[in-house]
């Protein structure tokens, strides 16, 4: 039961009392412990090598030739859940060696959950975790034993900076990136978060800028904002014509600040605790209230940067 853990640390006695707490005004750490506990996460190194490839081999030295000047990148990993994204893209980096001298180059990681953030930053994981992806040469090279736990080093931990953030959220503020990685998030939002979300990373995007999403993911009918990079690896966008330095169209700002945050609202709560849940439940063709009342005998998930389990 995944909201078992915080059906004792609030010391509620069923999921009815949960349901009502929930719809309180000052219920905000709660509905924060069931986000997360609803996001459960699963990541590793590395994860589809050859996006990893195609960032390193293609996308890299694009963009270093036409930054050539100010000799400055920023990539961001949303959605980053326990950091092996981003520290994939870290030993990435580090790997150019002397190519990146002089560069400054800044990986942003965020994630909504304050609890996968922790053990992002702490980047400390398990033998299991460390065989899922991670090149052997590349353990040896950038990781120390302690105890049954490998820790990624200082030198790689250093490059990311995590920061919290919800993508429901406006993100202005994290400034413009080259690269946004956002892979296997959007299968899990409403049509109307989708659209939302990507004119959001459409804002976020330099102008010359890729977008990375997960390979069960598209912008086809969803976002006019990007196009597909033809003929190369699935799940690449670029900001399409017309689409210039503000990120996206003049005409459709006002569009996507105005997407509606639901469809229904059967229980009273805050929008980003909602919009989530509320992906899930229609899905099950259920009320939000039925859904959490229900929710122990689903078994559903939500995954940061995960492609759905296949059991």
């Amino acid at each position: 039961m995944k909201l078992g853990p915080v059906l004792t640390e609030f010391d509620f006695p069923s999921m009815t009392h949960l349901t009502m707490a929930l719809s309180q005004p000052d219920s905000g750490r709660l509905r924060q412990r069931v986000a997360e506990a609803v996001a459960v996460p699963e990541s590793y190194f590395f994860r589809n090598k050859d996006c990893f490839a195609y960032i390193g081999d293609v996308m890299l030295p694009q963009l270093m030739e036409r930054r050539a000047g100010e000799r400055r990148l920023r990539i961001w990993s949303a959605a980053c859940s326990t950091g092996q994204e981003p520290y994939s893209l870290a030993m990435l980096l580090a790997e150019k060696g002397r190519a990146l001298d002089g560069w400054s180059v800044e990986i942003v990681a965020t994630d909504f959950s304050q609890a996968v953030l922790g053990k992002a930053q702490a980047g400390q994981y398990s033998q299991f975790e460390v065989q899922r992806g991670l090149p052997v040469k590349l353990l040896i090279k950038y990781f120390d034993k302690f105890g049954p736990l490998w820790q990624v080093k200082s030198e790689i931990r250093e490059r990311v900076d995590f920061r919290e953030q919800n993508l429901l959220h406006s993100y202005a503020q994290l400034g413009r990136f080259d690269i946004i990685l956002c892979r296997n998030v959007l299968i899990y939002l409403g049509a109307d978060q989708r659209t939302s979300v990507l004119g959001r990373l459409a804002r976020s995007l330099a102008p010359d800028g890729y977008l990375v999403l997960g390979a069960a993911e598209t912008t086809l009918g969803v976002s006019a904002e990007f196009q597909r990079v033809s003929g190369q690896l699935g799940g690449v966008y670029r900001l399409g014509a017309g689409y210039g330095a503000d990120g996206v169209k003049a005409d459709r700002l006002a569009d996507i600040d105005r997407a509606p945050a639901g469809a229904f609202r059967s229980v009273r709560l805050d929008p980003v605790t909602a919009d989530r849940l509320e992906a899930k439940a229609r899905a099950c063709g259920m009320t939000l209230s039925a859904f959490l009342a229900e929710f122990a005998d689903l078994g559903l998930r939500t995954d940061g940067d995960s492609e759905p389990k296949k059991d």
